[in-house]
């Protein structure tokens, strides 16, 4: 499995496209990136699955957090 992926999503926001850099050397990740257009904050959780080889990257705005 590669270490950096480059991934395009949408911004829950307003829904401009940005690129974001995944780096899998670190494992599993909870980070904040900031949107290039509207300024707020998207919500990216990343999880490395191993077993199956696969990468899963959940995104969300800061206000849809459930606790």
């Amino acid at each position: 499995m590669k270490t950096v992926y480059d991934q395009r999503i949408s911004c829950p926001h307003c829904g401009h496209h940005i690129f974001v850099s995944l780096d899998t050397s670190e494992g599993d990740q909870d980070f904040y990136e900031d949107c290039a257009a509207c300024c707020n904050p998207i919500h990216l959780n990343m999880h490395i699955d191993r077993a199956f080889n696969k990468l899963e990257l959940h995104v969300d705005s800061d206000d849809e957090q459930i606790f």
